[in-house]
């Protein structure tokens, strides 16, 4: 890895459910919406695109825009990632793997160092912390689908 420590967001989250079903919430437009927000765009593909738009702290309106440059079903995608006011690129890896009682999914995030030295830290974490709520929440939404599912 090229990145120097401690510029690369790793997130893992353990989540109820096969692979495949979780592969299904990250790439299937109406889950994905569901756990992530309604008014985001993914074209789960190779080359097919993410569009967030959302609103920082300050009031302002900004749109992410990633897309899609690895894609390996049920196992796991990769997306060139940055805000639109960004000068550089980042790079997101989504990887799934089965353990005992689900899936563990991973986010990894790298690419910081390009980040202006001045906001890197806030940026990153930010980054940490929307992919920990996200994740987070993917994994409420299966849980409550994996009970639905085995009758609670």
């Amino acid at each position: 890895m090229t990145a120097e420590a401690g510029e690369v967001l790793v997130i893992v989250q353990q989540v109820e459910g096969a692979p495949e079903d979780i592969w299904g919430c990250l790439t299937n437009p109406d889950c994905f919406k569901h756990w992530w927000h309604e008014h985001v765009h993914f074209d789960a593909r190779l080359d097919g695109h993410f569009v967030e738009p959302w609103r920082d702290p300050t009031g302002q309106n900004k749109v992410t825009r990633a897309q899609v440059t690895a894609y390996h079903p049920p196992v796991g995608f990769v997306m060139v990632w940055a805000d639109e006011d960004w000068t550089f690129d980042t790079v997101v890896s989504v990887s799934l793997k089965p353990v005992d009682g689900g899936t563990e999914v991973t986010v990894e995030h790298q690419g910081w160092h390009l980040a202006p030295e001045a906001a890197r830290g806030e940026l990153m974490q930010q980054h940490r912390d929307g992919w920990s709520r996200h994740l987070a929440s993917l994994a409420a939404h299966a849980n409550e689908h994996h009970a639905r599912r085995k009758g609670h």
